[in-house]
């Protein structure tokens, strides 16, 4: 047998599997659903002409969040991370990786752009040259997850980018278009 689950509104409806009834028999159920805040671009094909993946993250909230943002290099099985620089307000930041690269951390104080540069290191091999960028960011503590129209406190985007700063055809993801999802 089936358990349908149901949100009742204020008048009596019963929102089921994105239907209204106007059954008067409810649950309701107090937690709402959860959100993931993470998000992936899934494997992008690089455009050959890509020399920086540049990812844009504007923290739209009235306190500092919490990010990270891992660029994984797709080319060989090993899916290494890319080496990457960050900028706040267009002023560089020092440097967190020593030897190896590793996915970036940093808090964005509130109402600030933090953009983050990656650098694909394998660029001259001609097989599968494909890229993924992942972020974690902090639900928004005021607004819980809305499942249908979520408020996230970070708005990202990223852009596949030629030696001269002109973004490349097919290396663009904007906000809306980050898959949700949840990192194990």
């Amino acid at each position: 047998m089936m358990n349908y689950s149901c949100h009742c509104d204020c008048h009596n409806n019963i929102l089921r599997l994105n239907k209204i009834s106007s059954s008067p028999i409810c649950q309701t159920n107090s937690v709402q659903p959860s959100v993931p805040s993470n998000f992936t671009t899934g494997a992008i094909w690089r455009n050959p002409a890509t020399e920086t993946i540049v990812v844009t993250l504007l923290n739209k909230s009235d306190v500092p969040q919490t990010v990270t943002v891992s660029v994984l290099d797709w080319q060989n099985c090993a899916q290494e991370e890319m080496p990457k620089e960050a900028f706040l307000c267009g002023e560089s930041q020092p440097s967190l990786f020593n030897d190896t690269p590793s996915p970036f951390t940093f808090i964005i104080p509130a109402k600030k752009l933090l953009v983050v540069h990656a650098t694909p290191q394998n660029a001259w091999l001609p097989n599968d040259p494909c890229y993924e960028v992942l972020v974690e960011t902090p639900p928004d503590p005021v607004l819980p997850g809305d499942p249908v129209t979520p408020n996230d406190p970070i708005i990202l985007n990223t852009w596949g980018i030629n030696d001269i700063g002109v973004p490349q055809e097919g290396n663009t993801v904007l906000h809306q278009q980050f898959h949700r999802t949840i990192f194990l």
